[in-house]
């Protein structure tokens, strides 16, 4: 089959397509000919070199895999050949970037008759991210409150905006060009942080920070003394926290199929909406560009590859 694969510690430009071996179906897997993948940060940081784990080299990255069901296992019975499925798949495993993926099939989702096969895979890791952010415990987001989603535009931050209000809240989002999307997706304020300085024009406005980029620490002092603030990226500092009473942490977002069928469901209803930027050919060439958008920081939503 072919895959596009790279090394680690691997630049964008190292991304090539080889011929591969097609993955081997034990008795609980299936195997999914792909026709989307969407990429995340996180697959930048395997293939950079900064995460806990290495994939055997060369790497195929990708676990937000959308596809058919090519072959399944002994064990598999409530999967067919020819089924629409989806998978957020585990990111030390990967293997989306490929012609098929072999996907376990506890982690094996039907698609939506009605839901594409790019907005399916712009779900996993995003929409599980944003969604565990609006609802951990102790910090879930109740009516009424003001939330400050810090990256609203993001592929998080399109989902984050999304679930708050479902919870009620009132949403302020920050941006810096795409007020108009995040109006759109529900967001009562939007901040232009290139022309306003937030944490100063937004000072103690918000019951809630949830910061998708990784400066929730300038950004704390929206937030009300006693309130709280989360982040999944670059932690925010506990001195400055304490200083003011608020409760900080991070998030690791964790693999939730229950969640995943809520968010296709939701998105077939139409009562939640999948932002994608762009979709790349998944081509040698394609997941290159794809990547230098996810990195650049400026893609609104999701960036997603489809198999030609």
């Amino acid at each position: 089959m072919k895959a596009i694969v790279v090394n680690e510690s691997g630049n964008i430009e190292d991304f090539k397509e080889i011929e591969a071996d097609k993955p081997e179906v034990n008795a609980d897997v299936i195997l999914i000919e792909v026709r989307a993948v969407a990429i995340n940060p996180v697959d930048s940081a395997i293939r950079e070199g900064r995460m806990g784990f290495k994939l055997e080299s060369p790497m195929i990255l990708g676990t937000d895999i959308s596809g058919v069901v090519a072959e399944t296992g002994e064990n598999v019975t409530d999967f067919s050949v020819g089924d629409e499925v989806f998978t957020s798949y585990k990111v030390n495993r990967g293997g989306g970037l490929a012609e098929y993926a072999a996907i376990p099939q506890k982690y094996v989702l039907k698609k939506p008759e009605k839901v594409s096969f790019e907005e399916i895979a712009a779900l996993g890791i995003a929409a599980l991210t944003a969604y565990q952010l609006v609802n951990k415990e102790s910090y879930q987001v109740q009516e009424g409150e003001t939330v400050f989603a810090q990256g609203g535009s993001g592929g998080v931050g399109t989902y984050t905006v999304q679930f708050a209000k479902q919870n009620g809240a009132h949403v302020i989002a920050t941006t810096s060009r795409n007020e108009e999307l995040l109006q759109s997706l529900g967001a009562d304020e939007v901040v232009n942080y290139k022309k306003e300085d937030a944490a100063k024009v937004y000072a103690n406005k918000a019951d809630m920070l949830i910061d998708t980029v990784g400066r929730g620490t300038e950004t704390l002092p929206v937030v009300v003394e006693g309130g709280r603030a989360l982040t999944p990226a670059a932690p925010i500092s506990e001195d400055k926290a304490v200083e003011r009473n608020i409760t900080v942490d991070r998030l690791v977002y964790q693999i939730n199929t229950d969640q995943l069928n809520k968010f296709a469901n939701q998105v077939e209803r139409g009562d939640l909406k999948v932002v994608i930027d762009e979709v790349f050919p998944l081509t040698q060439e394609g997941v290159q560009q794809a990547y230098q958008l996810s990195v650049s920081g400026h893609a609104a939503g999701k960036i997603v590859l489809k198999a030609e």
